[in-house]
Formats: structure tokens, C-alpha cells, sequence
């Protein structure tokens, strides 16, 4: 071979050298990367196994509390006894009677929940708690007034023995007050509804618009609607039949199925003379109303109170005795009209009242026209001993806790004129509670520049919270706590 032979040959070996080399580093560098993946794919494997692992044991973890929900859970009765009365057999055998009725309904009770749920072999051993929330003094005076216990105290005998039959079962004393069951009622309500361990609720409120809103929040839910039973009774308004996905159940072997007699679940005074019987939702007047009197000085005060009781002339009790506004009626749980209403001018037998709208707000009632020289008499009186008035002491009967440690003015009382002013000048500042139930209260509940004038423009005003409030008045309450209620 020539030279120039050669030298092709030797290029060749190197081009084939250099492909070789070339492919060899290519071939080292996947396998690198094959290597890197690798390791990334045992660290996921790693991961997952690790992952695996730990999710099962939450789910065996799990399974173990689903079972502890199971072996706790308990099905829960709420019940507003104004609505649900008692069979009048349970009633009159009081305390034997409330044993009685806490056995039929603990059954009633576990006979619905087992139909609804027919699928689980523990419904039928999950314990019923029930609560039912009412005034046993109340509820009592209603039962004598029909006619179906003739001691109020029968009532209490059975509430304890019904309490006692079964462990669960309660009647809870709410006392006097406006609201106090309904308040109890949705808490209730609100607390447990999402509580996984009660499976179900058997709610007793359907007699009560008010309780409509409490339960407006699950209709559209199904899976948390059919968690709750209605229970009807004779007094179900319509908005709750027409609830959507809740169940209904009516227990007429522990409750009445039909309303009480024609009477008022409040107490009524007894019938004064020359009374005359009620007409449907209005009182019939034999005598024309009274009317405020523009000079408060000249007459003697009245042998009642006020709602803001203090040394005051007739004129501002009679703005409280017989509004101007509408006639009065005794209204029951079914609406009903009981017994008669005297409107007899008899001193002594007469009333103070609290007045609510319908939001359950207390009005004021008007005060007699300020005496110009009443007013200048208070003023000047402070200014000269350079203390304030005690607003007890002359607006509460006399009466005033710290006695001779009070740093304001007692002796010598006020004029009928000057505590009228007096109550003017407290009626300014705001009373802390909306729904105030004291009848000695002389602070102010609504702003009266916008009571008497229709607009209050003072931006500083107490009221001023109060402002465009419902000042229609809906229910009076005395004190005695009966209701009465305005005509619609």
C-alpha cells in the first residue's frame, strides 16, 4: 500500500474510534440517569409503603372510634311543654301518672326511632334522652283552671316522678319569664344536630312559630333533616307540616291529641265586680276610656303603681291602666278567649302592666305632660345641695338599698309634679335589657323623641338603638305574669 494509503486507513481507525468513544459516553450518561431515577422511584416506593401503612392505621384507628360513636350514641327528645300536654288519665294520677307517662313515651320513642331505622341492629338499644321545658307553677294554674287536676300541687308530684322512671328523662323549671323554654329549646337543638353520636332528635316545639327560623337551616338539607322528628300535637302550626325531608311522628297515647279547654296557660285575676264576658279577641268596655290629665299637681296620687312605680298623680297610672290604643284580650295557647275581663273602676284591684311588641321588646308608656316649674324645682334643688336626686328612693316607692350611705338625695320626696319631671330625665338613659321585665324600672326602653314625634334627629341620643323599633303594642304582661294580648 502507498503512503497516502495508509494514511486514509489511519483516518478511518480514528473516525472509528472517536464513534466508539462517543457511543460509550453516551450509553454511560443514560445510565447515570437511569440510576438517578431509580433511586427517585425506591424513595416514592418508600413513601408510599410509608403512607400505606400509616393510612391504615388511621383507618383501623377510625373504625375503633366509629365503633365507640356506636356503643355512645343516644337519641334526644326536646319538648316545650306549653305545646304538649300530657294525657289527662297521666295528669290526675300524679305522681303514679308521671311514672306512667315516662314509660309510654320512653316507648313511643323507641318504637319510631327503631321504624326509622329498621337497617341497624343497635337502634333499638341506643338510650333516649328527653327534656321537656316548661314552668311548673304555670303550667299547673292551667291544669287546675281546666279542670283536670284539682291541686297545682298534683302537677309537681308527677313532673318528679316522671323525672325518676327513667334516668334519662327530665322536666326542667324554667320559671317565670318570657322565652325561657324556646331559649333552652333551640340551644339545644343547635348544640346536638351536628353532634355524631345523637342519631336522632325527637323536637317538640311545632305548636311555636317561632322556632320555624331554627329549623329553616336544614330543610334542604336531607341527611341532616331526616335526623329530625317532628312531633306533632293539636296545636302544629301549618309551617311545620309543610317542612320538607323531616320526619313526623304524633304520640296521642302520651299526649292530648286534642287542644286544652277554652282557657289561658297564664293565671287570670279573679272576676272583679261588674264584669262582663269578653267578645272575640276584644273587650267590650261599659265605661269610656280615662284621659290623661294635663295638670299631674292638683289631684292626689293613686293608690297603684305605675310601670315605673315612684309618687306619681292618677294620670300617669291611668296611661298605663287603659291604653288609648286598642282593646285587650286573654289569649291561650290555641288563641282561645277565656273567663271574663273586669274594666270595673275598682282601686284596689287594679293592675300595672309591662307593654312588648311582637319582637318581644318593651314600649314605655307615656308620661304625663311635664309641669315647667316642676322641672326648674328639680334643677334648681340639685344645683342648690349639689347632689343629684336618688332615682330609687323617689322613683321606687321609697326604696333604696344603701339607706343612710346613699350619695344622692331622699328627704324631703318630690311632689306627684316633680317626680313626674324626674321620671322624664331617667327615661333618657337606656335600660341595658331590650325585653326589660322589671316593673320598677324607670330608665328608658325606647326613644321617646321618636315615640311622641315620629323621628328622633339628636345624634346623641341614648335611645338612639332603639330607633325605628316596632312601637306597636302586641302582648301586656302584669304582675302576676299573665298575658294578654292586642286584637290583631
Amino acid at each position: 500500500m502507498s503512503m497516502p494509503d495508509y494514511n486514509a486507513q489511519m483516518e478511518s481507525f480514528k473516525r472509528s474510534d472517536e464513534a466508539r468513544e462517543e457511543m460509550l459516553r453516551d450509553i454511560l450518561e443514560r445510565y447515570e440517569i437511569l440510576l438517578q431515577e431509580r433511586t427517585i422511584l425506591k424513595q416514592d416506593y418508600a413513601m408510599e409503603q410509608s403512607m400505606r401503612r400509616s393510612l391504615q392505621g388511621r383507618v383501623e384507628h377510625l373504625e375503633s372510634d366509629l365503633k365507640g360513636v356506636d356503643n355512645n350514641s343516644f337519641v334526644l327528645a326536646l319538648i316545650d311543654g306549653d305545646g304538649y300536654v300530657f294525657q289527662d288519665m297521666l295528669l290526675q294520677a300524679a305522681a303514679d301518672g308521671g311514672s306512667e307517662a315516662a314509660s309510654k313515651l320512653q316507648q313511643a320513642i323507641r318504637e319510631h326511632v327503631v321504624s326509622l331505622y329498621s337497617d341497624s341492629n343497635s337502634a333499638a338499644s341506643w338510650p333516649i334522652v328527653t327534656h321537656i321545658y316548661l314552668s311548673l307553677d304555670k303550667f299547673a294554674q292551667t291544669l287546675v283552671k281546666a279542670g283536670i287536676l284539682k291541686l297545682q300541687q298534683d302537677f309537681r308530684a308527677f313532673a318528679q316522678a316522671f323525672s325518676v322512671n327513667q334516668p334519662l328523662f327530665s322536666i326542667i323549671d324554667v320559671g317565670f319569664g318570657k322565652e325561657r323554654a324556646d331559649y333552652r329549646l333551640k340551644e339545644m337543638l343547635r348544640t346536638f344536630s351536628g353532634n355524631p353520636t345523637c342519631k336522632h332528635i325527637v323536637f317538640g316545639g311545632c305548636h311555636d312559630n317561632g322556632y320555624l327560623l331554627d329549623l329553616d337551616q336544614y330543610k334542604h338539607n336531607e341527611a341532616r333533616a331526616s335526623r329530625i322528628t317532628l312531633l306533632q300535637t293539636a296545636a302544629t302550626q301549618p309551617g311545620f307540616r309543610s317542612l320538607p325531608n323531616f320526619k313526623k311522628a304524633q304520640f296521642d297515647a302520651v299526649f292530648r291529641p286534642q287542644p286544652l279547654p277554652d282557657v289561658s296557660y297564664y293565671a287570670q285575676p279573679p272576676p272583679l265586680a261588674h264584669t262582663q264576658p269578653l267578645g272575640h279577641f276584644q273587650t267590650q268596655r261599659s265605661v269610656p276610656l280615662r284621659t290623661k290629665t294635663t295638670s299631674p299637681v292638683a289631684i292626689q296620687p293613686a293608690p297603684y303603681g305605675h310601670p315605673s312605680p315612684g309618687s306619681t298623680a292618677p294620670s300617669l297610672a291611668d296611661s298605663a291602666e287603659t291604653p288609648p290604643d286598642a282593646s285587650w284580650a286573654t289569649v291561650g295557647k290555641q288563641g282561645g278567649i277565656n273567663g271574663t275581663y273586669s274594666i270595673a273602676p275598682t282601686p284596689s284591684k287594679k293592675k300595672r302592666y309591662i307593654y312588648y311588641n311582637k319582637a318581644g321588646q318593651r314600649l314605655d308608656e307615656n308620661l304625663p305632660p311635664r309641669d315647667k316649674a316642676a322641672t326648674q324645682a328639680i334643677e334648681k334643688r340639685m344645683n342648690d345641695v349639689g347632689k343629684n336626686l336618688c332615682n330609687n328612693y323617689h322613683l321606687n316607692r321609697g326604696r333604696c338599698d344603701n339607706g343612710a350611705f346613699c350619695h344622692f338625695q331622699h328627704e324631703p320626696r318630690l311632689t306627684p309634679a316633680e317626680t313626674n319631671a324626674l321620671r322624664y330625665k331617667t327615661r333618657s338613659l337606656a335600660c341595658k335589657h331590650r325585653d326589660c321585665e322589671s316593673f320598677d324600672c324607670y330608665l328608658g326602653h325606647q326613644c321617646g323623641v321618636e315615640r311622641e314625634t315620629g323621628r328622633c334627629t339628636y345624634a346623641t341620643c341614648n335611645l338612639r338603638a332603639t330607633h325605628g323599633m316596632d312601637q306597636t303594642k302586641y302582648e301586656r304582661w302584669d304582675e302576676d305574669n299573665n298575658v294578654e294580648y292586642a286584637p290583631s
